[in-house]
């Protein structure tokens, strides 16, 4: 679906024009959580990203489209980089960050910072999961989810996340319980008897797997 049949679809179930407004937000945000929750297939960077990288820095800001999940990188000879796995194992290699020589080795993320050992002058190259990117007309295509699953899961975690609000503003009673709409989303996500949901279609083909630790459920 597009955004504006998704918005239509929120509206057969939120009865009330005045949160309207919101639709496009609440879509959105719960895209970008999915894709924080799962390593969608779609969202996996097929070319590499470049960094540009100095000898007299060894810490930089990830590109703007890092999402998560850094799982390739390589020198600029195509040299493959070992990632390890935090800024600590960077400070084991080199404490006082001093070292340069002529190409990287060795890289680590933390949050949306990446760190190098040695620093060198190089631009490497990075493969990771990125931002899924934002709806902003009501024709752009929700691509990094299969649509099949558009309702089940977006519109799904939509009103249940959006729940209590509901409860608290909407003039019209909102639709089904909460348990009803963690339930769609959750058979949605994982299957039931007569679908095999999200995570098990994407597996089948292209090995989505669940990061982090927090409950998927909103």
């Amino acid at each position: 679906m597009n955004l504006g049949e998704i918005k239509s679809e929120l509206a057969l179930y939120i009865q009330d024009s005045s949160l309207e407004t919101y639709f496009t937000q609440w879509i959105n945000s719960c895209v970008t959580e999915i894709a924080n929750d799962f390593s969608l297939p779609y969202l996996k960077t097929k070319e590499p990203v470049d960094l540009v990288c100095v000898e007299t820095e060894w810490l930089y800001d990830l590109p703007n489209s890092y999402m998560k999940n850094l799982y390739k990188a390589y020198d600029e000879n195509y040299n493959k980089i070992i990632i390890k796995r935090s800024l600590d194992d960077i400070d084991n290699l080199d404490i006082e960050h001093t070292e340069t020589a002529d190409n990287i080795t060795h890289v680590a993320v933390r949050n949306t910072q990446i760190g190098i050992y040695p620093m060198a002058d190089e631009t490497i190259h990075l493969w990771y999961y990125k931002k899924p990117t934002d709806l902003a007309t009501d024709e752009t295509e929700l691509l990094c989810i299969p649509a099949q699953y558009h309702s089940r899961v977006v519109v799904s975690k939509i009103i249940a996340k959006a729940y209590p609000l509901l409860m608290d503003l909407s003039t019209q009673m909102p639709h089904k319980s909460l348990e009803y709409w963690h339930s769609r989303y959750h058979s949605g996500l994982f299957g039931d008897a007569s679908d095999m949901g999200m995570i098990n279609c994407l597996a089948r083909t292209k090995g989505v797997r669940r990061t982090g630790g927090r409950d998927p459920l909103p």
